[in-house]
This record gives structure tokens, sequence and C-alpha cells, in this order.
């Protein structure tokens, strides 16, 4: 948890203070909610730019492959197994197009889409100290694709 300080008029403060009464929540509380809802508009936003920087027939190609790949594959715990996977395979083939959302749904599962960026990108942004920690990994590739230009 981290603190701010900020700084408000007089008149900003004692309308924060009526709408917090009017909400039965503190000051502090109802910021923080703000802030939190802001946030999450924010990634709505951000995922809604990525994409629109698919064509809608290829984003909906993707979804269609993964929520098919995700459910056939259920309960394989070897992810090169995993990967061999027709539905996969089929994603790997739809080349640079996807790496904006592959980069999205990295965010959400970041074991699932590893191999597919390097498949498709012929690019390996892991350092050597990252192998083995999806998290790092995941994270490399972010840094990745924001260096590329893309919204991540």
């Amino acid at each position: 948890m981290n603190t701010i300080v900020i700084k408000i008029p007089n008149e900003q403060w004692l309308k924060l203070q009526q709408l917090a009464n009017n909400c039965n929540v503190s000051v502090e509380e109802l910021v923080s909610t703000s802030i939190e809802s802001l946030l999450n508009q924010q990634e709505i936003s951000l995922k809604a730019d990525v994409e629109s920087e698919v064509p809608s027939e290829i984003s909906n190609r993707f979804y269609i492959l993964a929520n098919q790949w995700e459910v056939e594959v259920e309960g394989i715990s070897s992810t090169a197994t995993m990967s061999e996977h027709p539905a996969y395979q089929e994603i790997i083939s739809m080349g640079n197009k996807i790496v904006p959302l592959l980069l999205q749904e990295l965010k959400k599962n970041p074991l699932y889409w590893l191999l597919a960026l390097n498949k498709i990108t012929g690019v390996n942004p892991i350092k050597p100290e990252q192998r083995g920690k999806v998290k790092q990994m995941a994270e490399a590739w972010l840094e990745w694709g924001k260096n590329q230009g893309y919204l991540v």
C-alpha cells in the first residue's frame, strides 16, 4: 500500500466531504474507489485500443481458437503438449497481425502465450535469469511489445 499527498482547494475538499458523507464512506474510501474505477475504465479503454489494432474478423477467429484450445487442453500439465494442439498451431499461423492480442492476453495468463509470441516474432526478449519465472518472462514480452510500439 502506498500513500499520496494531494493539495486541493477548500471548495473541492468540502464537496468531497459532502459526497463521502452522502455515500456513508470516508473521503479516503471515496477517493480510493474513484481511482480504482478510473483505472478499470483505462484498462477497458486500452483493451479496446488493442482490439482496434486488429481487424475484428481476425480478433474473433483468434478468440474462438483460443477458447477452443483452452477447453480442449484443460487438465494437460505439459505446456509442450498444449502447444502442439491444432488450435494453438492455427493461432501461431495467424502471424504478426495477432501479436497485439497475444500481448493483451499475456497479462491474463502469462504462461499460455509465451511460445506463440516467440514462434510468430522469431524474437526472445527473455533474459537468462528470467527463464522459468513466468511472471518475469511475461513482463519481458510486454516490455518488448511497448518497445515495438504495441499498445500494452
